[in-house]
């Protein structure tokens, strides 16, 4: 019944309907049966089309995190043991540390360097080994992290040559290898959340079209009657797909408000802890522009899967 639509899609209709110019509807689309169905589907694949959008944005986020964090650094590692085997002493590793950063301390492509000090480099192992642990019988490498004004091939293959010359047991450590490991996983999220969108945009216009063609089978002899008083085929496409725009918009407004909902949530309960794995998601005008972009994306989708479903059905009539 009429008195059972929100006041707001009530409204939401009239405001459509006037701006595309349509007074009314020809066709009795407020007995359908399944238009609660196909709001409720739309919304779900909004929900989906959202939580997509947000993943893609927190994996561009922490990439642009961790490239930018590692932008021309190197840790330069004084190990424990030399390249003969031998398990160095910490007064040894201490002196090598010191060869080391005096040859930095002379090099023109160094921007800065700090020496991590024993209690330093204990938290970074920490985590790994235990906070309890006791570190009186292992010996701990020496840490020097190294930012270069420039990280060039010739520069980085320069530079590790004149350090293991100042230090057989010095080992540079460009962070490359473990980061492009990282970031090649984060492109695979990102492929996934990608194909998550496409299943979501096929479910989508699948959906629009069949209850468009099941809808004109319901109305098949009042189509007809349009037909004979005139009513051209475009008119008849416009009614269905009016009314498939309307329900893209209600069900993609729904959706696409509970996806952000979750997504705010998450952001809030990641951020509790002491170390925040999923970085928080700027709410940029471009990050904006895509998630508002989402309802007129299903408008659009549906409008275009509604008029063009019925103008084929059209055609194929006698």
């Amino acid at each position: 019944m009429q008195s059972e639509t929100p006041i707001f899609a009530m409204i939401l209709k009239r405001l459509l309907r006037l701006a595309l110019g349509d007074k009314g509807y020809d066709l009795p689309f407020g007995s359908d049966a399944d238009r609660n169905f196909l709001l409720l589907l739309v919304a779900l694949m909004s929900f989906l089309a959202v939580l997509a959008c947000a993943g893609t944005l927190s994996l561009r986020a922490m990439t642009e995190r961790w490239s930018t964090g590692l932008e021309n650094k190197i840790t330069i590692e004084i190990r424990t043991q030399s390249p003969e085997g031998e398990i160095l002493s910490p007064d040894s590793i201490k002196l090598e540390t010191e060869k080391v950063a005096g040859v930095l301390d002379k090099n023109p492509a160094i921007q800065n360097f700090r020496v991590m000090d024993e209690h330093e480099i204990k938290r970074l192992v920490a985590p790994w080994i235990g906070e309890d642990f006791s570190f009186e019988d292992i010996p701990m490498p020496g840490l020097i992290a190294v930012e270069l004004k420039t990280a060039s091939p010739e520069a980085l293959d320069s530079l590790t040559a004149i350090v293991t010359g100042a230090s057989p047991a010095a080992r540079v450590d460009t962070h490359r290898e473990w980061l492009q490991d990282i970031l090649r996983f984060v492109k695979t999220l990102q492929g996934v959340a990608l194909m998550v969108a496409l299943i979501v945009a096929v479910t989508t216009i699948t959906a629009i079209s069949s209850g468009v063609r099941a809808r004109m089978a319901i109305y098949r002899n009042q189509v007809e009657i349009l037909h004979l008083i005139g009513a051209t085929d475009s008119y008849i496409a416009r009614q269905f797909q009016w009314h498939a725009i309307i329900i893209a918009l209600l069900g993609s407004l729904i959706g696409t408000l509970a996806g952000v909902a979750v997504t705010g949530l998450i952001i809030v309960l990641s951020g509790q802890g002491s170390v925040t794995l999923i970085p928080e998601i700027s709410m940029s005008a471009v990050n904006l522009a895509a998630f508002l972009s989402l309802p007129l994306l299903a408008c659009v989708i549906s409008g275009t899967t509604a008029r063009f479903t019925v103008l084929r059905t059209l055609s194929q009539m006698p």
